[in-house]
């Protein structure tokens, strides 16, 4: 069976959907040596994917380049021409898009992979192009598509709230956490410039993530405004990492109003991992997450994690965190006091996330993949 993967979102910072299409790819290539694959990339990304898939692997280009969103709109539209002559050229039997946008195909069947829906729950978060350019795709590509794969059980009843999607159409195939990138990068040494010696002398909190309203970074700020104001927790530090986002200028305002928080913008990983290793404690107050990678990030560097108590983030992270309402700002406070000050709670939810972590794996992801490929593959379309 000849199944083609559309790379087209596999770029050098391309967040959470380049994780998960390295990660997929790479561990098929290792398990599934019965089917036939080919890689689509865009044509400036040809050199990184070479660079980053195994070279036993076929890739090809579409003929299009990376650019803003204006533009991936219009090469969205641009496309169906493309595939429509690459399915008479190649005649795959499968086509997997690894997000939410899928072409029309006259023969091959169609895996669509849902992340989230967060510009159905949210509107009001994106620009109006963008949100009327998603709300015509994905329910588009959801309809046409064959079978879904959805990365939690949250995501795949926001599809059939939503949508209307059967059951039987949604299979859920967790992602996962690359243990092995996290503990490779702690042999690595590398000088510690002010600010890193300044957090490691004072303490901080760490938390991780575009800097957008459903990350709730206000409410965040406000909770540590508050714990300041205890004694033992004057001195401490709240470090933000992540990429502006929508409307990301309430979040910036407030970091400048108040002592001791530091915004990055994009880290390199190797000091991403320095921030979780030296981190007190790591705070996730997102209301929205498909899966939500960071809590298990930090537990792969023994980072304690207090979270929200809402969306896909219970089901990811089980026992192994302390929760928190994340509307409820004094709350929020006194759970991340309390994860802060009780040493004996927090050796034992980290205890509890490592025995959870085991549950994700991706040589998991990807078997459960290659054998949805399979039962697919085998039904008349």
């Amino acid at each position: 069976m000849k199944i083609a993967i559309n790379c087209v979102f596999f770029q050098p910072k391309g967040g959470g959907i380049k994780e998960y299409i390295y990660n997929l790819v790479n561990n098929i290539s290792l398990l599934d040596k019965k089917n036939e694959y080919i890689l689509y990339v865009l044509q400036d990304q040809l050199e990184y994917a070479k660079q980053n898939f195994p070279k036993e692997l076929r890739i090809k280009t579409v003929p299009f380049l990376s650019g803003k969103l204006q533009y991936v709109i219009k090469r969205s539209l641009l496309e169906q021409r493309f595939w429509e002559k690459e399915e008479h050229c190649e005649k795959f039997d499968i086509f997997h898009s690894p997000f939410f946008h899928s072409p029309s195909f006259k023969y091959a069947k169609v895996i669509l992979t849902v992340h989230d829906l967060r510009f159905y729950r949210f509107p009001s978060t994106y620009t109006f192009l963008r949100y009327l350019y998603l709300k015509v795709s994905v329910r588009r590509s959801v309809n046409k598509a064959d079978h879904i794969i959805s990365i939690s059980n949250f995501t795949k009843e926001e599809l059939r709230e939503a949508y209307g999607t059967p059951n039987s159409k949604i299979t859920v195939i967790h992602e996962a956490i690359n243990q092995n990138r996290f503990k490779e990068t702690t042999n690595k040494s590398f000088s510690e410039n002010n600010l890193m010696k300044k957090l490691k002398s004072e303490g901080f909190i760490l938390s991780v993530g575009h800097i957008e309203p459903r990350k709730n970074y206000v409410r965040l700020i406000k909770a540590f405004r508050l714990l300041k104001k205890r004694e033992e927790w004057r001195n401490l530090n709240l470090v933000i990492v992540g990429k502006k986002g929508h409307n990301y200028k309430p979040v910036l305002n407030l970091v400048d109003s108040v002592n001791g928080i530091h915004y990055l913008n994009f880290v390199e990983h190797e000091f991403l991992i320095w921030l979780y290793k030296n981190a007190k404690i790591f705070v996730f107050p997102s209301f929205y997450e498909g899966f939500g990678f960071p809590p298990l990030e930090a537990a792969c560097m023994d980072c304690v994690s207090a979270v929200s108590n809402i969306s896909s983030i219970p089901e990811i992270c089980g026992e192994g965190v302390f929760y928190f309402d994340p509307f409820n700002i004094e709350a929020m406070e006194q759970c991340i006091h309390h994860a802060l000050s009780d040493e004996l709670a927090r050796e034992n939810v980290l205890n509890k996330m490592k025995i959870n972590i085991e549950r994700f794996s991706w040589k998991q992801n990807a078997e459960e993949t290659i054998n949805l490929y399979n039962t697919i593959g085998s039904i008349s379309k």
